[in-house]
């Protein structure tokens, strides 16, 4: 009796153990994994709010919000989109139907108005629990700085099921404003005004569009009688009052409403006749003070001689409500046939050398350059106009106030031809004089991207040709250097592409308008009223392999350096162990507090209470995912807010640990090696191989396991008991092939001598620049039993003169002067591109190629992919070719995601691991089995 107690009591530890034993990875597990989003505090510090869904998007999420002061929390299902009142007292959000409920009904082919729709909630903070909700709701807007109010637009209400006349007229018996009310409900989309301090609602049917004053109560809408209908007029609704009042009537059109921040002011444009859509001819009106008065007209009041006021895009208000900007342009009058019926009108794109921009430019830019419109403001103190640019100074930079009287404006036009092939791409900039409009050049043939300073009085910039930092006076168009006389360079040191390199870039400025400038290390502080020198401000970054940032968390005033407890807040990176810390710089003494210390970890997404020294962090290392995490400046107290991905505990994971070697030509170099969990050493370990230029600072970067975009999942490998090698790469002008392999395979072998790997089972990975080199390496060498090639480049003299088709933009520049790094053109460097294609060494091929190459590939064209492959198949090299239909040069589609991380894996495995191969490589997926059979079924050995 006792044995067989003791066999039951061991039974059942035994089968204990193996429910608690940690599991792989698989596809199906994808949807376990959550991530974060659109974290929130309010200005007090006291709430927070995130939305937490899948990464997928195949399942539901919840909106968790967390009261600091009382410590309490709540967490509402499938909720987003929140949105915390200015005074903290109410949380509004929206909530989504649930993901199953959406795609029962999609499979029901329920039409798209008929299918459940978002509902809105009001979360009462002292009560801690919902006041109201509203359903099918489209959109909702509250005010940044006062509160009592919220918007709610409804979508229209559903018709019932079985509407008859008979019903109808039963409820015209009733009140005739009711009926008139509930018909307009199921009509149009309306809107609610919620008062919150009473709880009464008022109801704009038939709206249209509406806008609320930031930092005042002021709500003005415009009413529309439906599509194609016509509209209905602009009114002003008061929000105390609970009452509206007409603004303007009895036009076809009203569009593009503006308000000031005080909201004592509005501005809308609209069109007197219905004409064709895209004819209208638009009219600017303003109301200030109550009166409305005509800032221009279709006959050219307070335009240019033959322009005319752009409708498509929006009029708006300077900071301080002193300035009504506006858009115009010259009239467009094309004499069109209009007696040819379509079929007469020839398709045709006409190409011209003297373009200035090539036809697929135009063409990916269209509705911008239909678009192109020129601001001039109108003075609503004086009543003045003021032009400030037109087509031959195409571009104008307004300071974040857009108030101050010198700003910037530039032109691209003089080498827009040029920049098909040359790099970077040069400018011509002048100093615009708002108050007049007087343009005066200041910057030639420049790369530069100059800042304004906050007080308004110079701008800063980058010269790639002096590789220096300058300053530029705009009052008096005096340019200055600023970092001539310093040792430290402040351009890229590493940079190995054939164009100049640009600068670490600019840490914004101080509270009293100083300038923050990067070198490689350190930050460096500059007056800019004063000739004297950048001063370093945190010493120590370069003596110790540490990387200084000062932060810019304000997202309205991005130029402003950020602050936390009255000091710097910077963030460092130690490039010996690539941890993070946080620090507080005192710019009187120069002493540095460390506030956040990295325990192996990075850090990152800082928000920053307004009122409050608290603020928000999330942090993270390999084997951690990123959660939220709230630091308190009085305690010095970091509380972890969500734990996202508990399951991750259940599956296998792995380590990341830094790896360094020297290439064949003496290069010292990094990377990272990842490691299965439980890794054994003895134990001979398949590797795959991934690159893309440097990667070894993301020694500490969570990968959530997920459907791939084009790469392996470093989590999903290790999980799977693969090692993984990441090493940087460095490139000499010419030879990017050459370089990789120097860079690749010299790295391989090095982790080949550490004693784990299977040297009969390593590959390689790589997607863009990277699938290019994982083309080329297999033309050079048999090491690799297997290699994926995402969208590689084949055959460069093909691919130079092609198109990026997602910016429209020539490929011969990068050839020259960026990632592919030739630095010639075709005709000067002809053995060049053609030693760098791998093309034309596929006879060379021993080792099984997937490649995965899309049709609709913005970036590298599809027939790169199409050429390797044709090569491969012409000379009988084992090729595969993944063609997602409409994707773009990484997948979109989780569906397609889903497909390749499947097909990816099960390649690897078996070329890496000797599992069987699946039917799609072995028989393919013939035409007319495709979406019904995905052919992923292992072929029995």
């Amino acid at each position: 009796m006792h044995k067989r107690i003791a066999l039951i009591l061991l039974l059942i530890i035994s089968i204990s153990g193996t429910s608690q034993e940690k599991r792989p990875l698989t596809h199906d597990d994808y949807d376990l994994w959550k991530m974060i989003q659109n974290p929130q505090i309010s200005a007090a510090g006291d709430l927070i709010v995130t939305e937490v869904t899948t990464t997928t998007g195949r399942g539901d999420g919840y909106l968790k919000i967390f009261n600091r002061r009382t410590g309490k929390s709540a967490q509402f299902h499938n909720a987003y989109r929140a949105h915390i009142a200015a005074d903290g007292q109410h949380i509004f959000f929206l909530k989504k139907p649930d993901y199953e409920v959406t795609r029962q009904e999609k499979k029901d082919d329920v039409k798209k108005e008929k299918q459940t729709k978002d509902d809105f909630f009001i979360f009462d903070v002292k009560a801690h629990r919902l006041t109201d909700s509203i359903t099918r709701v489209k959109d909702f807007k509250a005010p940044d700085e006062y509160s009592d109010w919220v918007v709610i637009e409804k979508l229209k209400d559903l018709k019932p099921e079985k509407e008859k006349d008979t019903a109808r007229t039963e409820e015209k018996i009733n009140d005739s404003l009711k009926t008139e009310k509930k018909n307009l409900t199921l009509e149009a989309n309306y809107a609610l005004i919620y008062d919150l301090k009473n709880g009464a609602t008022d109801t704009i049917f038939q709206i249209k569009e509406f806008k609320l004053a930031e930092d005042e109560p002021a709500l003005y809408f415009s009413k529309t009688k439906g599509e194609k209908k016509g509209d209905i007029g602009v009114f002003q609704f008061d929000l105390k009052e609970h009452s509206q009042k007409v603004i303007d009537t009895g036009k076809f059109a009203y569009e593009k409403l503006s308000v000031s921040k005080k909201g004592d002011q509005m501005a809308y444009v609209s069109a007197r006749d219905s004409i064709e859509t895209d004819s209208l001819k638009f009219e600017l009106f303003h109301l200030q003070e109550g009166k409305l008065s005509q800032v221009t007209d279709t006959l050219g009041k307070n335009l240019r001689e033959n322009w005319e006021l752009s409708a498509a895009q929006a009029p708006f208000f300077s900071e301080n409500g002193k300035r009504l900007y506006y858009y115009s342009r010259p009239s467009r009058n094309f004499d069109i046939d209009t007696t040819l019926l379509e079929e007469e009108i020839p398709d045709v794109d006409v190409w011209t050398y003297k373009d200035k921009l090539i036809q697929p430019e135009q063409k990916v830019n269209l509705k911008e350059l239909k678009n192109k419109a020129y601001l001039s403001y109108l003075d609503t103190e004086t009543q003045n106009v003021i032009a400030l640019h037109d087509d031959k100074l195409e571009y104008i930079n307004l300071d974040k106030d857009a108030e101050q009287r010198y700003v910037l404006g530039y032109t691209t036009s003089p080498y827009d031809v040029s920049r098909s092939w040359r790099y970077p791409w040069l400018r011509d900039f002048y100093i615009v004089d708002t108050e007049t409009g007087e343009k005066r050049l200041a910057l030639k043939e420049t790369a530069a991207r100059p800042d304004l300073s906050p007080d308004g009085k110079y701008a800063i910039y980058f010269d790639t040709e002096s590789q220096d930092w300058w300053v530029l006076n705009l009052e008096k168009n005096e340019k200055r250097n600023l970092t001539a006389n310093l040792e430290v360079p402040f351009y890229d040191v590493e940079n190995d592409v054939p164009a100049a390199p640009w600068a670490y870039g600019n840490g914004g400025f101080t509270k009293d308008g100083k300038a923050l400038l990067f070198d490689q290390y350190d930050i460096w502080m500059v007056d800019l009223d004063k000739s004297s020198q950048p001063e370093n401000i945190t010493k120590d970054g370069r003596e110790n392999k540490i990387v200084y940032r000062s932060l810019l968390l304000d997202r309205e005033n991005r130029e402003a350096a950020s602050y936390f407890k009255k000091r710097l807040l910077v963030n460092a990176f130690d490039k010996n162990d690539k941890t993070e810390s946080l620090y507080l710089l005192n710019l009187k003494n120069g002493k540095k507090e460390a506030i956040l210390d990295p325990e192996g970890m990075i850090l990152d997404d800082y928000i920053l209470a307004e009122d409050e020294d608290i603020f928000l962090f999330r942090k993270e290392n390999f084997t951690t995912y990123p959660d939220l995490y709230l630091y308190e400046g009085k305690t010095g107290n970091s509380i972890r807010l969500t734990d996202a991905n508990p399951q991750q505990k259940d599956f296998k994971w792995g380590t990341s640990e830094s790896f360094s070697w020297i290439a064949y030509d003496g290069t010292e170099l990094e990377g990272i090696i990842y490691k299965p969990e439980n890794f054994d050493p003895n134990k001979k370990y398949p590797l795959i191989t991934y690159f893309y230029e440097r990667r070894s600072d993301n020694l500490n970067n969570y990968y959530s396991p997920q459907p791939s975009a084009s790469i392996v999942n470093m989590s999903y490998l290790v999980s799977n008991e693969y090692v993984v090698f990441v090493p940087d790469i460095v490139y000499k002008e010419g030879k990017p092939g050459e370089s990789a392999y120097n860079c690749i395979v010299s790295g391989v072998e090095a982790v080949e001598e550490l004693g784990y790997i299977d040297p009969e089972n390593m590959a390689i990975q790589g997607q863009s620049w990277g699938g290019y080199q994982v083309a080329y390496l297999v033309t050079k060498t048999d090491k690799f039993a297997a290699a994926m090639a995402g969208a590689p480049v084949s055959n460069m003299t093909s691919a130079y003169g092609g198109i990026r088709w997602g910016s429209g933009l020539s490929r011969a520049f990068q050839y020259e002067k960026t990632q592919s790094r030739i630095g010639k053109n075709l005709w000067e460097g002809l053995d060049l591109y053609l030693e760098n294609s791998p093309l034309f060494g596929i006879p060379n091929i021993k080792t099984p190629l997937l490649m995965m190459h899309n049709d609709n590939d913005g970036a590298v064209p599809y027939y790169q992919g199409i050429e390797m492959f044709m090569g491969m198949r012409r000379l009988n090299k084992p090729a595969w070719l993944l063609v997602y239909n409409d994707e773009a040069h990484n997948l979109r589609k989780m569906k397609n995601r889903q497909d390749l991380s499947i097909r990816m894996m099960q390649f690897f495995d078996h070329y890496l691991k000797d599992e069987p191969a699946p039917v799609w490589m072995t028989r393919g997926v013939p035409a007319v089995m495709k979406g019904k059979d995905l052919q992923y079924d292992l072929e029995d050995e």
